[in-house]
């Protein structure tokens, strides 16, 4: 079985690092699919939670070993000056009859079980949601260098007519000036979505451990609302009761404070032990014994009493905890839900002035042409339609992030949502 498990890990490394050396060489963008296989291969945070679960696992064993028989055997020579050496040997079986403690331990352990698995799913659910915000805001800043530099060629274009106009006597130096000064600051905003891109791209590769050339972007034409899972305050509410691995991995917090109180609650219980045992010894007969032990504990010094009161302190501290998290929980819930209607309807107006500002831009270049408009007008109702592109994409960023923290509350940050999020992608 251990064989077969090596050479199903080395296949995965194998595989894995073909798919790093592919990604690290491709000229084509990144795929929030394989930024999500990446990130679950490298972040040390996802990789701790696995451990701790296997650690759980070896801790089970562990407590039920103390339940089950133990033997040993023993062997000795005893040297006498003037006599012979004594020498003997001897095996003992011994084995727990009656042990609250161990019962217990037994029980607190599987409750840590269960807790490192939630523990693991909630890990994974926070994975998610960091991979995909980083990957989202490099996107975002990767459209907006995008649409930045398209602002920067239709101005270097209309830098060239209000230059040729100006050449021809058509216009004043003011005007040509005026324009200059514009298409400077389309230029140093070029410079400062550089920026940003590369400060967004190192986020991304600290996730993946790879860099990426480009990654897809959300689409900002033929838009329409991907549908939610479910429909209603409530409904989200009562997944989140059900899903939320952060809520769950509380809850178990109070279960295992619980079994605590219990383990301390031992220290006040008898325990009975049993052993058979035989020795041989050089100069005695053969001996065959048995033993059977009572222990009843007495708290004269009140530590058991201070251990069972602390444990309860700690189920009462769980449960606040508790409390906390379905606070938060239900306030992010109430907050996206009512966030993401209002933004969808955002993104519709946004889309719409978009198309206002192409036609007012239209308008004024015609006009202007005719000589009929300053070019104030122009560079104003370029600057509007960028701004208004530029307003459109943010938005559109808005919701998808707005989507996340909601799914991610009710523990619904799965493969199906990456597939998801990549349907709204293009490259």
């Amino acid at each position: 079985m251990r064989d077969k498990s090596s050479v199903k890990n080395a296949l995965r490394l194998l595989s894995f690092s073909l798919m790093v050396n592919s990604v690290s060489t491709m000229s084509y963008a990144l795929t929030i699919e394989d930024a999500w296989q990446a990130t679950k291969q490298y972040d040390p945070a996802y990789l701790q939670s696995q451990l701790d679960e296997k650690i759980s696992e070896t801790e089970i064993r562990s407590s039920r070993s103390a339940l089950l028989p133990s033997a040993e055997i023993t062997a000795g020579s005893t040297w006498n000056e003037g006599s012979d050496n004594t020498n003997n040997y001897g095996i003992r079986l011994n084995q727990t009859i009656w042990d609250s403690s161990k019962w217990s331990v037994l029980d607190q352990s599987q409750a840590s079980l269960l807790a490192s698995q939630l523990k693991v799913k909630q890990s994974h659910n926070e994975l998610a949601e960091r991979l995909i915000n980083a990957y989202l805001d490099l996107a975002q800043s990767q459209g907006d260098l995008r649409l930045a530099q398209q602002k920067f060629d239709e101005g270097t274009k209309m830098l060239r007519i209000i230059e040729l106009r100006y050449k021809a006597g058509k216009i004043q130096s003011v005007e040509l000036e005026d324009m200059r000064s514009n298409h400077l600051d389309e230029e140093a905003e070029i410079l400062a979505s550089r920026s940003r891109v590369e400060d967004k791209k190192a986020s991304l590769i600290g996730l993946i451990n790879m860099e990426p050339t480009q990654v897809d972007e959300i689409k900002t034409t033929n838009l329409s609302p991907p549908k939610l899972i479910v429909n209603s305050k409530q409904e989200w509410l009562k997944l989140a009761s059900n899903h939320s691995p952060e809520l769950l991995a509380a809850k178990q917090s109070i279960r295992i404070a619980e079994l605590e109180t219990e383990q301390a609650k031992t220290g006040y219980y008898p325990t009975i032990t049993g052993s058979v045992g035989y020795s041989d010894s050089t100069h005695s007969d053969d001996e065959l014994n048995a033993n059977l032990n009572l222990s009843l504990p007495l708290d004269l010094n009140g530590s058991t009493a201070a251990s069972v009161d602390r444990a309860k302190l700690k189920v009462h501290r769980a449960r606040q905890d508790v409390r906390a998290v379905e606070i938060g929980i239900k306030s992010t819930i109430s907050n996206r839900y009512t966030q993401l209607s209002l933004n969808w309807q955002r993104v519709e107006m946004a889309e719409k002035q978009v198309a206002s500002r192409e036609l007012v831009l239209k308008s004024k270049q015609a006009i202007y042409k005719a000589g009929m408009a300053e070019a104030s007008d122009v560079i104003d109702a370029h600057n509007r339609l960028f701004s208004s592109k530029n307003t459109l994409q943010s938005l559109l960023y808005q919701y998808w992030q707005y989507r996340i923290s909601l799914l991610k509350s009710v523990g619904k940050l799965d493969n199906e949502t990456i597939a998801l999020i990549s349907q709204a992608l293009q490259s």
